[in-house]
């Protein structure tokens, strides 16, 4: 079965020990570190004191699954696999941070390598692709995405056939499919047979959304979080995972908690967290 994890991204305004105390509190014992561009989380970054980063980690309880970094170009890319190799963190998550040719013939070649070199996975998120900017989650952009990227399952596919290496698979975003009509169901078969799905987030997004004026913006946080009655019923996609096998990270996500008092960030997850055991429990029959 795969595991449920946790991103340490809404609390993006907090230091880390107090998310990962947060997060230790609603039961997680792994957690998705984040080394991105503002307004993103930035909880660890190359040159930071390792051994107080991984001291937090244990006095929670907590193991690193993940590391993201959105927003970096391709030598700060390269810092941020070697630091997840000295965490022992296994995947590196960033989204086609260039346009489709350029990434596929340039960004992604050498980080690939390295990648190998250093036993770490890349896995490329199904993204709309939307150049990233610090107020991305205000929809600015939408107007400006790129005519190709990485955001269809046939982007996936395309993407995963140039550039066939072990050190290369998926991360993959359900409200991304959402927006681009696809089926999360189908892409996660896709991708379980062929050892390609290498994360998973478990994330939703807002009724309101208007496809082709939103861009990234998925709404507010707390219709960001998989709830009863969301635009997705996470059981589902939790069912074919199982079927399939998969027996890596899922984790819960959303974006739009910038401000918020770190008591509403945990009172919002802890009723995600509470849908979510349940679709979970379906999922496991």
């Amino acid at each position: 079965m795969f595991r449920y994890t946790a991103e340490v991204l809404p609390y993006h305004d907090v230091p880390l020990d107090t998310a990962l105390g947060e997060l230790s509190g609603l039961g997680f014992t792994e957690v998705n570190l984040w080394s991105s561009a503002p307004p993103l989380a930035a909880h660890v970054n190359p040159g930071d004191d390792l051994p107080a980063i991984r001291a937090a980690l244990r006095r929670h309880g907590m193991t690193a699954c993940g590391l993201t970094c959105y927003g970096k170009d391709r030598v700060e890319v390269r810092d941020r696999l070697r630091l997840a190799h000295d965490l022992q963190i296994d995947t590196v998550v960033f989204d086609c941070e260039a346009h489709y040719p350029e990434f596929v013939s340039q960004f992604l070649p050498p980080l690939l390598d390295e990648a190998q070199r250093l036993g770490v996975r890349i896995a490329v998120e199904n993204h709309l692709t939307v150049p990233f900017s610090a107020d991305f989650e205000s929809g600015t952009g939408e107007g400006q995405r790129w005519d190709e990227g990485v955001d269809s399952l046939a982007q996936i596919k395309r993407l995963l056939a140039d550039l066939h290496h072990p050190n290369l698979g998926i991360c993959l975003a359900p409200p991304h499919l959402w927006v681009m009509n696809e089926s999360i169901t189908e892409a996660i078969g896709y991708l379980s047979e062929r050892g390609k799905l290498f994360y998973y987030y478990v994330w939703d997004i807002d009724h309101a959304y208007r496809r082709g004026v939103d861009g990234l913006n998925f709404g507010p946080g707390e219709c960001q979080l998989p709830r009863p009655g969301g635009v997705l019923d996470h059981a589902v996609p939790f069912a074919a995972l199982a079927r399939a096998g998969y027996t890596g990270v899922a984790s819960l996500k959303c974006h739009g908690t910038a401000g918020w008092p770190l008591e509403r960030i945990t009172r919002e997850l802890r009723g995600a967290d509470a849908y979510v055991r349940d679709c979970l429990r379906f999922a496991r029959g």
